[in-house]
């Protein structure tokens, strides 16, 4: 596909739902609005989707509205009084439109593909000859992940059906799942031998970890903390959940108890959790993942089998 046409800009504003629409509306903001701040360049543009919280209706009054949009690699201009924030992945811009945050994300369609190399060599030998990997996907690219596969296409919504395949969501929260259940447990293992107030901090960490793991193996990707709580209590009301989501709190501030009945609250919820995730419904990679790194848990005491 090649760039569009400078029109595209405004057309994609105009593709926002009608719910985000009539959000923005609420505060005063029209499309038209973003579209004189000239928060996207179309020039780049191969795909354009709303992501972040518009996008899954878990926005909030202080919620930013978030635009991803793959490039073909061209640079994008720099929105009139904004401020960037750039990475690996490319150019993130904050423009601010009465009110409202509006964080206009560029990326590369080529690192999107690269993400897809990764996440598809995890999957193991066929036949089940070797264990899958277990990626190191650091937030950025998980992130990237999830606005990819639940962002709402405004423009090149074609490139975008092509490019979900091969992405391996359910890897990708596999990944996720495993890599936070074993922060969790070496966090854990911290909190045994460090003094005060390093010990505490390692404890809500671990509440925070186990909450990760939990919710990327049973609900969406989740690569931070602003939702944990919100996805936990909604994890916590479906059959068989991990206990950890029903008792997220007292997870999370484990810190605010003494340290052997927070190691006991918590080792005791990463136990239940490994056994869920054993017992179905995440998806089937977590425990083969998790598998090299049993022995180092033999100081629980507990069963991770």
């Amino acid at each position: 596909m090649g760039a569009p046409a400078a029109a595209t800009a405004a057309e994609a504003l105009g593709s926002l739902p009608d719910g985000v629409v009539h959000a923005l509306a609420a505060r005063g903001i029209a499309p038209h609005d973003l579209d004189a701040a000239r928060v996207l360049d179309p020039r780049p543009a191969q795909a354009v989707l709303l992501t972040g919280s518009y996008a899954t209706g878990e926005f909030n009054p202080t919620s930013d509205l978030d635009l991803l949009v793959l490039t073909d690699g061209s640079a994008p201009a720099r929105p009139p009084g904004a401020t960037n924030h750039p990475s690996t992945f490319g150019d993130s811009f904050d423009t601010a439109v009465g009110g409202l945050v509006v964080n206009t994300e560029y990326v590369d369609r080529a690192r999107a593909d690269e993400l897809s190399r990764v996440v598809a060599g995890a999957a193991g030998a066929p036949g089940g000859a070797a264990p899958p990997d277990l990626p190191n996907l650091q937030p950025l690219e998980v992130r990237l992940v999830q606005r990819l596969t639940i962002g709402v296409p405004l423009y090149g919504g074609d490139l975008v059906d092509r490019l979900r395949p091969g992405l391996g969501e359910e890897t990708v929260r596999a990944s996720a799942a495993a890599l936070n259940f074993v922060m969790a447990l070496s966090l854990l293992e911290d909190t045994t031998v460090l003094p005060s107030p390093a010990r505490e901090l390692m404890c809500r960490s671990t509440g925070e970890a186990l909450l990760l793991s939990a919710i990327n193996a049973f609900g969406p990707i989740t690569y931070d903390v602003k939702h944990l709580c919100s996805r936990a209590a909604a994890l916590a009301a479906r059959p068989g959940a991990p206990t950890v989501a029903a008792d997220h709190e007292r997870a999370l501030f484990a810190d605010r108890l003494p340290h052997t009945e927070a190691l006991d609250l918590l080792l005791g919820h990463a136990e239940d959790l490994y056994a869920r995730l054993a017992g179905g419904g995440a998806p089937e990679a977590v425990v083969p993942m998790l598998q090299p790194f049993r022995g180092q848990w033999a100081w629980t005491g507990r069963a991770f089998a």
